[in-house]
């Protein structure tokens, strides 16, 4: 009887309330919104002094391996949003709604004010009755998101919220934010932390609901008669520590710092890097063309959950999470005589903190310089592009993912092409599971320089450079999968990411215009046609690789421990001296012939052919491994990786480790097989003012014991399948060492 009352007390208590503003209710015109507001819209500001939250859930259906159903939910566990210095928490957002040619559009404009957003706890878990039962739950660890500067946000579309005919304007930035990543280890809490993160872009183009894709934020039409060009730009960022300067508009600076407490709203990252250490900086900005980002609920094969059995259904229930983002980067427009006019798409990467170097590279584009068009050649317009594939993010509990490997991985590998198993774990987990399928990165840098670290004092300045040289990473067709799971690690029980990592990338495409190659490049001007790059390059080409691992992540007061039990690596590659596909050769007879002239002119498929291939490299690696990934310091700038590393033995049917080189007109082979023994490794990264270096001690047999020793046969393969053996190379101890510098000129 009570409720009813307190029901129908309720109903008349709001309806009273609304009585005294139902006119608010009614439909208004611009003009009337202006007459009872003073402005065009409604503006509405909001502001607190603190907010907390006890849990917050993304909930994912997942089936398990006992053949049961039921949800896991990502958690976020004791939230608290508190006030930096003086700002109120809250914001303000202004709201207009107009009308055009019959058709009614919007603008959203949001302002953000600066605050500390702080997550105690990330886990895994499973249902509770009120939200989920993290309590038993292995932490992720704390997340703390320092927003130093107003996020910006704004939405003006023509015609309703989501129209796929009409173009949508908008504005996001987040600028100059610190986000913390704590593990606790011991008494102590160490952390990632990424410093300055920028994510500030604006741009034309269009916001619609599609049936295949889901919710589309593009710059182009999904009208294929549209050839409108829209752009986004990734605008600079003011450099709050650094007046007068600024950082790219996409900008990743990952330090790290130790015992800095678990209180989140003290942390700090500021440039005393005798407090914050350097691990690598990387950055974009500029302009991009069809960009696009969708969402949807699509979902991938990982097999069915892996327990005390294995599940026949899909481990991925019937919710999840399935992203594509993708973008293409201007290049450098040029006049007639070579000469930049308007720059393109920057990227910077290197080490960073005071008294640190980068790399800024630009000029992008396409592997080819020219591609073929029936019987002639033809300057390649495309530009350069990265498209992030599909990604899937599932929460999971399995202790293993299927994962797919190609004919060319399968070869190196010694094994049948196909679906396999690979673990995360050795008992299932409450995972977070990201898969990747068929990510590329198709840009080569032709122009490459050094650039000093905004923080650098006056003898850390570059005054000049004369150089001309470039760079080229892309990446063909690479699939992840990846599981992520909270766990202890050592003695102390450490808070700890316990992972696994299957991944691989494909060589090229059929017609070489797609590739995975680490090369360097020559963009001097063509000695006999200054309006062209030379476009020497040398460098591995064509890659195929393969990685999988599991192990754990711990965070230690030398820097980042990584603990891997299995760690498998297989790669197969060519060594290669030449000038990039569609270039022009430098030779005086072809100093202005045109494009018809084939000979004058590097075939455009040159990386299907072995006109510039050195020799082959193949190589396998099974093995475990401890490693430390030691941040640089204001004394020593370098980033350093130690570590101990023991081959796995082979089997009777299996050769586990080996190193060849191959003659690839004949496939004649010297093959070093059947590798073991133990090492330890001391590499550093150094990036100066003008060079790069490559610093590498290894100590082999470093524990002096016969088991450590090692050795490897040495055999000859005149063909394929015939091997020569020529002996077996022992190793009882002693040291490698290698210093490798890059200059350029």
């Amino acid at each position: 009887m009570s409720t009813n009352k307190i029901i129908k007390l309720s109903v008349l208590a709001s309806s009273v309330l609304l009585a005294q503003q139902i006119y608010a209710l009614e439909a208004l015109s611009d003009q009337s919104l202006r007459t009872v507001s003073g402005q065009d819209g409604i503006s509405l500001s909001y502001e607190t002094d603190r907010v907390t939250i006890d849990q917050l859930n993304w909930k994912d259906n997942a089936n398990f391996s006992n053949g049961t159903a039921g949800n896991l939910n990502l958690s976020l566990n004791n939230i608290e949003v508190s006030q930096i210095d003086n700002n109120k928490i809250g914001g303000k957002v202004k709201l207009d709604v107009g009308t055009n040619a019959n058709k009614t559009g919007m603008r959203i404009e949001a302002v953000v004010n600066p605050a500390n957003i702080h997550i105690a706890k990330v886990a895994v878990c499973g249902d509770g009755t009120r939200g989920a039962d993290c309590a038993n739950q292995n932490t992720l660890g704390a997340l703390t998101l320092q927003n130093r500067a107003p996020m910006n946000f704004v939405l003006e579309t023509r015609s309703g919220l989501f129209n796929s005919k009409d173009k949508a304007y908008l504005e996001f930035g987040l600028q100059n934010a610190n986000i913390f990543h704590t593990l606790k280890n011991g008494n102590e809490y160490n952390q990632f932390i990424l410093k300055d993160f920028n994510f500030n872009f604006k741009g034309t183009g269009y916001l619609y609901l599609d049936a295949n894709k889901g919710m589309v934020l593009s710059t182009s039409s999904p009208n294929a008669a549209d050839s409108t060009v829209n752009e986004v730009v990734l605008e600079r960022v003011q450099d709050l520590d650094n007046p007068g300067k600024t950082r790219p508009g996409f900008n990743i600076d990952v330090r790290y710092k130790t015992n800095v407490g678990n209180d989140g709203k003290s942390y700090t990252a500021n440039e005393n890097t005798d407090q914050l250490n350097s691990i690598i900086r990387l950055g974009a900005s500029g302009r991009l063309r069809d960009a696009e980002i969708s969402v949807n609920a699509d979902r991938t094969n990982l097999g069915g959950a892996e327990g005390a059995s294995t599940s026949s259904n899909q481990m991925t229930g019937s919710t999840g999470l399935h992203l594509n983002v993708k973008t293409s980067f201007t290049r450098d427009e040029k006049n007639a005589s070579g000469v930049v006019t308007a720059e393109g798409t920057k990227f910077e990467l290197g080490h960073t903190g005071k008294n640190s170097y980068a790399i800024e590279f630009g000029n992008l584009t396409p592997l080819q310089i020219r591609i073929q068009s029936d019987s002639n050649l033809v300057a390649n317009n495309n530009l350069a592009y990265i498209n992030f594939g599909d990604i899937y993010i599932n929460a999971v509990q399995t202790k293993s993912l299927e994962f797919e490997i190609g004919q060319n991985i399968a070869k190196l590998l010694g094994k049948q092409a196909g679906i396999g198993r690979y673990n995360l774990s050795n008992n299932a987990q409450n995972a977070v599971a990201i898969a990747v399928r068929g990510m590329d990165f198709q840009a080569i840098a032709r122009n490459a320089k050094f650039i000093a670290n905004n923080s650098n004092d006056a003898s850390h300045q570059i005054t000049s450079q004369s150089a001309t040289w470039g760079l080229g990473i892309p990446i063909y067709n690479l699939n992840a999968n990846l599981g992520l799971y909270g766990t202890t690690y050592g003695a102390n029980n450490a808070e700890a990411i316990g992972f696994g990592l299957t991944m691989s990338t494909q060589g090229r495409d059929a017609a070489g215009s797609k590739t995975t190659s680490i090369i360097l490049i020559d963009g001097a001007p063509n000695s006999f046609n200054t309006a062209e790059e030379v476009n020497y390059y040398t460098g591995l080409r064509n890659i195929d690789f393969f990685m999988d691992t599991q192990g754990v992540l711990a965070m230690e007061q030398s820097g980042i421990k990584l603990d891997l039990p299995r760690l498998v690596i297989a790669m197969g590659a060519e060594i290669a001296l030449g000038q990039l596909p569609g270039s022009r050769y430098e030779a005086a007879a072809c100093a202005n012939v045109a494009t018809t002239s084939l000979n004058c002119f590097v075939p455009a498929n040159s990386f299907t052919n072995t006109d510039d291939v050195l020799f082959g490299l193949a190589l396998r690696l099974d093995s475990s491994a401890q490693l430390n990934i030691l941040p640089g310091t204001a004394v020593d700038n370098h980033l350093a990786i130690q570590g101990n590393i023991k081959l796995n033995a082979s089997d009777a049917t299996t050769n586990k480790n080996y190193l060849h080189f191959s003659n690839v007109q004949d496939n004649a082979t010297i093959g070093f097989d059947r590798i073991q023994g133990e090492f330890d490794l001391n590499a550093k990264i150094l990036v100066e003012k003008d060079q790069v270096k490559f610093n590498n001690n290894i100590r082999l047999n470093p524990t002096n014991q016969a088991a450590g020793v090692l050795k490897a046969d040495v055999n000859l393969y005149p063909t394929a399948d015939r091997a020569q053996n020529l002996g077996t190379m022992v190793f009882t101890g002693g040291n490698i060492r290698s210093s490798f510098g890059i200059t350029p000129r």
